[in-house]
This record gives structure tokens, C-alpha cells and sequence, in this order.
């Protein structure tokens, strides 16, 4: 395992709710804050609606990742990591190697999004785990998920399956797989709690 010591609190919140929200814009943040998902992943948020929307996430008693990559007006370098650390953000998610480390330092959460597009990139995505040590690793697209070894699956570990996760059965098959979580943008899937 090659990933940072998973937070407790985010363990518990993840235990009961299993998905995480994944919020474009801020469209259906309402229905997130309605609901009992307890873990959000922020993208395509304009850089003024985002210090709003992770101190309103944050007084709710949610957990918000934020998207560095899919943030308007955000700089995808160190300086706006330091800007999400100042505004309160908790967790940051990033396929940028530098990102994740500055994040790390600052003492953020970090998810590192991983794209499986053939068994070719794996030795390069698990190479970058291993450096970059985030907390937990955004496997996409969740469908391929089955055919990764367990060895390579075992560096990608703990993992959050995103990607193509349409139903109830498509959270629980994920689950059932190995995965932490499942992320998606589909409300219906939100209220899914584990038994």
C-alpha cells in the first residue's frame, strides 16, 4: 500500500455513506446537503462561488474534495493549492503529481485520479502512487476495475471507483470489488448507506 495513513474521521463518514457526491457546478449542492451523503467531490465551480461553497459544505458537517483540475479560474499550480488550504478546503483531487505532494504537506486529504486506459498504464499509474502517496486513489472507469490484478489493485489501494457507475447494483458490485467508495454524479445513487 502505498497511500498516507487514511484519516478515521473520513473512514467512519465513508463506512456509513459509501458515495461520494460528485458535484459539477453547484447545481445540485441542495440536494448533496438534503441527503445523507457525507463526502463531496466539488468540479467545474467558478473560482468566486468556492470559498462559498466549501464553507457552506463545511458547516454542514460535509467533507469536500475539490477538483484543482476542473476549478475555473483556479491555477492548477502550488499557489492554488495553498489558495484551497487557506479557504478552508479539506481535500484536494488531482491527476498532478506536484499537486498532490504540495496538498500532502499542507496537510490536506488528498485523492489522486487514476484513468485505466489499457494495461499499458498501469505501471505508470502505480509508479505515481507510489511517489505521490495520496490518501486514496479515483480509479476511472469503474468497469475496468475487474480486470486489474490484484497485485497492481493492491498499489492502488484504498480506491474510490468512478467512472460509468449508472445503479444501485453498479455501487454495490464496486463495493463488493474492493472499493472504499464509489463516486457519481447520478442524486438517485446519494442515499446509498451500508447496512
Amino acid at each position: 500500500m502505498n497511500v498516507l495513513e487514511f484519516p478515521r474521521s473520513l473512514e467512519e463518514r465513508l463506512h456509513r455513506n459509501p458515495v461520494v457526491a460528485s458535484l459539477y457546478g453547484t447545481d445540485s449542492v441542495e440536494a448533496f446537503l438534503a441527503g445523507p451523503c457525507q463526502v463531496a467531490i466539488a468540479a467545474n465551480v467558478a473560482l468566486p462561488d468556492l470559498e462559498g461553497l466549501v464553507s457552506t459544505l463545511s458547516s454542514a458537517g460535509k467533507f469536500v474534495f475539490v477538483n484543482i483540475d476542473n476549478s475555473d479560474g483556479l491555477a492548477q499550480d502550488r499557489g492554488g493549492v495553498e489558495y484551497l488550504r487557506k479557504i478552508g478546503t479539506p481535500g484536494l483531487i488531482t491527476t498532478r503529481t506536484m499537486l498532490i505532494q504540495k496538498a500532502n504537506q499542507l496537510g490536506m486529504v488528498t485523492m489522486q485520479k487514476v484513468f485505466i486506459t489499457d494495461r499499458s498504464t498501469l505501471p505508470r499509474s502505480t509508479n505515481a502512487v507510489r511517489q505521490n502517496r495520496p490518501h486514496l486513489v479515483q480509479l476511472m472507469p469503474w468497469p475496468v476495475i475487474p480486470y486489474i490484478s490484484q497485485q497492481d489493485l493492491a498499489e492502488l489501494t484504498p480506491y474510490v471507483a468512478a467512472g460509468f457507475v449508472q445503479s444501485r447494483d453498479d455501487v454495490i458490485a464496486a463495493l463488493k470489488g474492493g472499493a472504499k467508495a464509489v463516486s457519481t454524479s447520478d442524486v438517485e445513487l446519494w442515499s446509498i448507506t451500508r447496512r
